[in-house]
């Protein structure tokens, strides 16, 4: 028996959203009689478990707490009329679920007809919220669908800069410059150019596209040209490492360099220097009397320049010279004219210092010579014109370097060269650091500095380059990485090296090219960047012309300009749902940036406004001209004025669109590469413009739609409204949150930051039809019910679905509808708590009123516990738990923190809390509908429950508590397991709960109307409710033990305790009582006792000392009293031979001293035995009649000091104790009552006749 009583208590009666309901009809069969079982299977006692008793005493209530339930039971037989509480009130009112008792009724089990009968009103309102969203899902999935597409073109939406563009003869022009750059290269080539001259001719006619017959023409007057005179250009750097030649252990080195021709005119060359070790004559020191050092003169710069600019440049020149170094610096440029360029060397002599007038005076003088040919004899000239002066004061030579001019690259020479000497015997060390360059000029009449016609060609030549590169390649013309071919790299070098286009103006040059074409065929911005970067890398000031620096400054406006009408459309052109046109639009940032950054920028265009400035300007112009396109295009959808609404919310609904790109991708690129705070300035601007055109709008949108004034609440409800208003207001909902991303100083004055105050009294009037709809709804569902199932037994119906998701959908639109000002929502949310759960209990009633009309109340035939029954608290039970959530969802907390904040009155902090005691409210009445359903079935089941009790508490004395109580048991398990099978766990509870109530009550009878009997026969019942607290409790699985241990159970077990007891006990128990009863007695309207107490454990005397009493009531005449106190311990059994001690009478005073001192003998045992009690009685003293009872005061011995054994010093000193005197009065149920039934005992008797007659002297 007991195992199928964990059975009924141990199957879980959660419903499950996963399982399928079975389709069957409703059904009011019987689910099983209320029966008898056949067969008694015993069970083991088991006494009451104290520790959880103890801690089910102490658990606290909730909050909330329910009122007390009574229920009627005029429908038993066995009790008309009485009325009983079935639990305390600790029992929480359940307006949150519990995690062990929530459910979940799956949507769809809703009757499809029920919907259907409203049009799907609420259906309609609560999908707005999943459009808007997948309003979003679409956009993103197109946005995705836009991702690998190719990017929108650049040259629909840029500006077309208006470039010089070459006419027919200027284009021939250039091309004969290219022919004769080809035809006149100069220079070995290196790996990276062509060296075969045809190829260079075929890559030129093709780029230029030229015809044969033209090319031929056109060559040969490129053939006619005079041909260009070859220049080597010279930079001489430094050296290290040079042999001392002055006793100081330095020199004073200079260069004399120049030009070697391919026909010497006389012998070797070598022969005709002269150095130290070849003269023999030069003295080991120098002479230094009288001299002065050449290098003195030639410290100043202008004496250097002097010196250089009377040497002839086409026969020999010499650097400065570095004095007291043997690393000497010069950083010195020269420059050559070469007659055979393939032939001629280059010749480079290091000389020492050492006379005013030597080597460089006599090359000075030398080279004035007209007629003079042969730079071996020049340098043989020299070296004796300065012997000739003083042969002891001649330069020292340091060394040499002969280069050949024909192993030259195009590209030049920029290395260190080591020393040679005039022979071996030489003492040479050293290296020299050299550039060597060749370069061509013609003889144009020009100054040989400008090269401004050859800069312009340059750029026009890259730009028809780049054009005929970017037509061959085959993919978009923004994937190309911009490598030319060998032959135009070819080309172009030998252009700048022959037209002496120095590297920035290369630099130039190829901006100014790439910028030009990338307005025609787009290029790579990482392309345009790297030519900004390399430029700036370049450049110096003052490297470039004032025509250089006008041209580069236009190059970058036109870009600058181009740029900014491309971002002018940046939503068309550079869409961040493609990412190769969003990449674009950072890479086109950041040559914005890196421009605006530059020096050679700043230097060209020193009055050019700031890039933030521009940008801004030009998003502000673009947002304006996208506003209005798309104002025009959704206003030309609308045919009729009816449809200005849909324009509206199509409107907003593109603008939401557009500020979630430019907070999720714009933004982030805008701030960090232009420092343009993208959100900020399109959101604050399109919002004006919105908040207009809502405004202008609004007014006679609402007026059409009768949505602009409040309704009568008394009046008939309106005709049911559409959902475009609310998806209007949705739409402005979704731009507004949008506001949150602003800065905080930007938030102020925003015209759609207050949207929902035009929606005021539309929602006012959407409650009013959602309020008739919803009751409508629940009626329609009551009366076309079917049974719903979630698992295998646990059923309910369609209506309970219908209604809880009729209510789920009306709070879930309030949700979406998020009323930004909470104080205005009050007003809104009252009403629809009110709605909800006036429609929550209309359900309950209306089903409860199908359970009585199939007969549940009936008294007529058998009661059985059918399908319907089960279904019908189900239910309700169901759709109770619906308003569980409406706290959170409604946010009743917010609410009420913004009433309180506003300051306002009491009364407006009163209503937030109404909010919850209408639901309180609401909620009780349904609970009050299930317990009306779920007495009934304990009352039909008492009768039963009735005799069982009966037969326990008459069953033989020898019959343990576990067979006596069996046949409940058995009745209990068998008609539970029905139930539990068929009920949610929390109405099963009430169930349990009821029958529990039953089950003590019947107990409590037996106490109370059958015959006493002896203690054994309680005992038995004692143990058998401990029995029945483990099968409702079930080891946590049935009822909990608070509401196990009810305040009726409470009171039942200490009664059983009592009758259990032996007579000795029962007494015991009494003082135990009456000393408890002193201690919670705080009235003093007896009087007061003083007195002191102490036990001493080593002569086992207690000692008492009554001093005083107080305030006692007047029992004589003369209003006064004649008091004296009776000293006794109590029990007579425990203390047998101790006698009563009285003090003295004290006369005519309700304040009598008394002070008298008395000594009982006692071993501690009697003084430590259970109910071991020192008793004062005051009496009034009177000589003629009985003597009157003032009053009685009870000290339990455990209290007094010294009685556990501790060491007491100092009588005098003990603290005096004073207690208020009491006066017995009868309890119905305690020790004194159970004695006083016992008739039989002699010893109950006569000590309830001592204690009735005090209480009759008292009362």
């Amino acid at each position: 028996m007991m195992e199928r009583m964990k059975q009924w208590l141990g199957i879980s009666r959660e419903s499950s959203p996963t399982r399928s309901p079975p389709g069957s009809p409703a059904s009011h069969a019987p689910v099983s009689h209320v029966t008898r079982p056949s067969n008694v299977s015993p069970s083991k006692p088991r006494s009451i478990d104290q520790s959880e008793v103890k801690k089910a005493e102490m658990a606290t209530s909730s909050s909330l707490p329910a009122p007390a339930r009574r229920r009627s039971r005029s429908k038993s037989p066995s009790r008309p009329g009485r009325q009983r509480q079935t639990s305390s009130g600790s029992r929480t009112l359940g307006l949150t679920k519990t995690s062990d008792d929530e459910t979940f009724l799956p949507r769809a089990h809703q009757n499809p007809e029920v919907q259907e009968s409203d049009g799907n009103f609420f259906e309609s309102f609560t999908a707005l919220a999943w459009r808007q969203e997948n309003k979003r899902l679409r956009l993103a999935s197109e946005d995705e669908k836009e991702a690998e597409k190719p990017p929108p073109s650049e040259t629909k939406f840029g500006a077309k800069p208006k470039h010089h563009q070459l006419s027919r003869k200027e284009y021939e022009l250039l091309y004969i410059e290219v022919l004769y750059t080809i035809k006149h290269k100069i220079g070995t080539t290196t790996s990276c150019h062509s060296p075969f001259i045809q190829d260079l001719y075929q890559y030129a006619q093709e780029a230029f596209g030229v015809r044969p017959e033209d090319h031929a023409r056109l060559l040969a007057k490129a053939t006619e040209e005079k041909p260009p005179i070859v220049i080597l250009n010279i930079s001489v750097i430094e050296a290290k490492g040079l042999l001392a030649k002055d006793a100081d252990g330095f020199s004073d080195p200079y260069c004399m360099l120049g030009i070697q021709p391919s026909h010497p005119s006389e012998g070797d060359p070598n022969t005709l220097f002269s150095s130290d070790e070849e003269s023999g004559t030069r003295t080991k020191e120098k002479e230094r009397r009288g001299l002065r050092k050449f290098s003195t003169s030639l410290r100043k710069k202008k004496d250097k320049e002097l010196v250089k600019d009377l040497v002839p440049a086409k026969y020999i020149q010499t650097t400065a010279v570095i004095p007291n170094t043997l690393n000497p610096e010069w950083n010195e440029k020269f420059r050559f004219d070469l007659d055979a360029a393939h032939t001629d060397r280059f010749h480079l002599d290091i000389w020492d210092h050492d006379e005013e007038f030597s080597v460089i005076d006599a090359a000075k003088s030398l080279n004035e010579v007209s007629g003079f040919r042969g730079l071996g004899r020049f340098f043989k000239q020299i070296a004796q014109s300065a012997r000739t002066k003083n042969d002891s004061s001649i330069d020292d030579f340091l060394g040499c370097v002969d280069i050949g001019l024909d192993n030259i690259p195009s590209v030049g020479l920029d290395q260190w060269y080591q020393l040679q000497g005039r022979s071996s015997r030489s003492n040479i060390q050293g290296e020299i650091h050299l550039k060597l360059k060749l370069a061509t000029r013609e003889d144009r009449g020009i100054p040989e500095d400008d090269n401004w016609t050859d800069v312009k060609q340059h750029e026009d030549l890259m730009c028809i380059f780049i054009e005929h590169e970017v037509r061959k390649f085959n993919d978009p013309s923004f994937k190309w990485t911009g490598d030319l071919p060998q032959a135009a790299l070819t080309i172009l070098h030998q252009h700048a090296i022959q037209g002496d286009v120095t590297e920035v103006q290369q630099a130039v040059c190829r901006w100014m090219a790439h910028s030009r074409q990338h307005a025609k065929y787009p290029l790579s911005y990482s392309l345009l960047l790297a030519h900004l970067t390399n430029l700036d890398k370049v450049w110096k000031p003052a490297t470039l012309s004032r025509d250089e620096e006008e041209s580069l400054a236009e190059s970058f406006n036109l870009f600058i300009e181009y740029c900014l009408t491309l971002l002018h459309r940046q939503r068309e052109t550079f869409p961040p749902s493609n990412r190769t046109a969003f990449s674009r639009l950072e890479g086109m940032f950041r040559c914005l940036a890196n421009i605006y950054s530059m020096k050679v920028f700043k230097k060209c265009c020193p009055f050019q406004k700031e890039l933030h400035s521009e940008i801004t300007a030009v998003v502000k112009r673009g947002n304006q001209d996208w506003y209005e396109r798309l104002y025009s295009s959704c206003r030309s959808q609308t045919k009729r004025e009816e449809d200005s609404l849909q324009s509206l919310i199509e409107l907003t609904n593109h603008l939401n669109a557009d500020i979630y790109r430019g907070s999720q991708y714009y933004n982030s690129i805008f701030e960090s590469l232009v420092s343009v705070n993208y959100f900020s300035l399109t959101y604050r601007q399109l919002e004006k413009m919105l908040g207009e055109e809502v405004n202008q709008d609004i007014s006679v949108i609402l007026k059409k739609m009768d949505c602009d004034r409040e309704l009568d609440s008394l009046g008939p409800p309106p005709p049911t409204m559409g959902t475009t208003l609310f998806e209007l207001y949705l739409a402005l909902q979704e731009f507004a949150r949008y506001s949150n991303n602003l800065p905080p100083g930007e938030l102020r004055s925003l015209a759609i930051s207050q949207y929902y105050e035009w929606f005021g009294f539309a929602v006012s009037k959407w409650l009013c039809i959602a309020r008739h709809k919803a009751l409508k709804r629940i009626r329609k569902a009551v009366e076309l019910d079917k049974v719903a199932q979630v698992d295998a037994v646990v059923k309910y119906s369609t209506s309970a679905v219908d209604v809880c998701c009729c209510f789920a959908q009306i709070t879930e639109f309030w949700k979406q509808l998020s009323w930004p000002d909470l104080v205005g929502a009050y007003q809104f949310v009252h009403r629809l708590v009110e709605d909800i759960s006036n429609g929550a209990q209309l359900y309950a009633d209306l089903v409860h009123e199908k359970l009585t009309a199939a007969g549940y109340y009936d008294d007529e035939g058998q009661f059985d516990i059918t399908e319907q029954l089960c279904i019908t608290i189900n239910n309700i039970e169901q759709v109770r738990r619906s308003l569980c959530v409406l706290p959170e969802s409604l946010e009743f907390n917010a609410i009420q923190r913004a009433l309180e904040a506003t300051g306002g009155d009491g009364a407006e902090q009163l209503d937030a809390h109404s909010l919850r005691k209408k639901l309180c409210q609401a909620d009780s009445a349904m609970i009050r509908k299930i317990t009306q359903v779920v007495d009934r079935v304990a009352d039909k089941m008492r009768p039963d429950i009735k005799k069982d009790v009966f037969h326990l508490n008459w069953a033989p004395e020898s019959l343990p508590a576990d067979d006596a109580v069996g046949d409940l048991l058995e009745y209990l398990d068998s008609n539970l397991l029905t139930l539990n099978n068929n009920l949610l766990k929390t109405n099963f509870d009430r169930i349990l709960e009821s029958i529990w109530v039953e089950v003590l009550e019947e107990f409590k009878d037996v106490l109370d109307n059958e015959e006493v009997r002896p203690p054994i026969f309680y005992q038995r019942m004692f143990d058998a409710l401990g029995l029945l607290v483990d099968f409702f409790h079930a080891k946590g699985k049935g009822l909990n033990m608070e509401d196990i241990l009810s305040q009726q159970f409470q009171e039942l077990r200490e009664l059983l305790t009592f009758h259990k007891m032996d007579t000795t006990s029962l007494i015991e128990t009494f003082y135990i009582q009456m000393a408890e009863i002193q201690k919670q007695q705080e009235s003093t309207e007896f009087g007061v006792l003083n007195f002191r107490a102490v036990y001493r454990y080593d002569s086992h005397t207690l000692y008492v000392e009554v001093l005083s009493a107080k305030d006692l009531i007047p029992l004589d005449a003369n209003g006064l009293s004649d008091p004296f106190v009776l000293v006794q311990l109590c029990p007579d059994h425990v203390f047998p031979d101790i006698t009563v001690q009285s003090t003295q009478v004290v006369k005519k005073t309700l304040h009598p001293l008394f002070e008298e001192s008395f000594e009982f003998a006692v071993n501690p045992g009697q003084c430590q035995h259970k109910g071991a009690t020192l008793l004062f009685t005051v009496m009034d003293h009177d000589l003629v009649f009985q003597n009157d009872f003032a009053g009685e005061v009870y000290l339990a011995m455990e209290d007094v000091p010294g009685v556990s054994g501790e060491e007491v010093k100092g009588y005098d000193a003990l603290s005096i104790i004073s207690l208020p005197l009491i006066q017995p009065k009868h309890k119905a149920y305690g020790a004194l009552q159970i004695l006083a039934q016992r008739v039989w005992d002699k010893e109950a008797q006569e000590f309830v006749k001592k204690r009735s007659k005090v209480e009759e002297q008292a009362a």
